[in-house]
């Protein structure tokens, strides 16, 4: 894929709290997204939903190492700076 646009969603400092909120939602959000799919592909059109099965477990396991982080940062009363950004382009 060749980059086009880079957009910054998330940009800041944030309470270990409010970072877990913060990438909470946005994991949960993706999870949702992929099982949603992944039913709607398997129910309607009998597709494989190999990629989304694989996807939501992606994302199960980056929510605990990022769960490990924030766990970490609660303990030491310490603020996460979070960046993130999404590329768009087309294939």
């Amino acid at each position: 894929m060749k980059k086009t646009h880079c957009l910054k969603l998330i940009d800041g400092t944030f309470s270990a709290a409010d970072a877990e909120n913060v990438i909470s939602t946005l994991i949960s959000s993706k999870i949702n997204y992929h099982s949603i799919e992944s039913f709607s592909n398997k129910e309607r059109f009998n597709k494989d939903t190999a990629h989304n099965e694989r996807r939501i477990e992606e994302l199960k396991e980056a929510r605990e190492y990022l769960d490990l982080i924030i766990k970490r940062a609660k303990q030491y009363n310490r603020n996460l700076v979070i960046e993130s950004y999404i590329n768009i382009g087309w294939e």
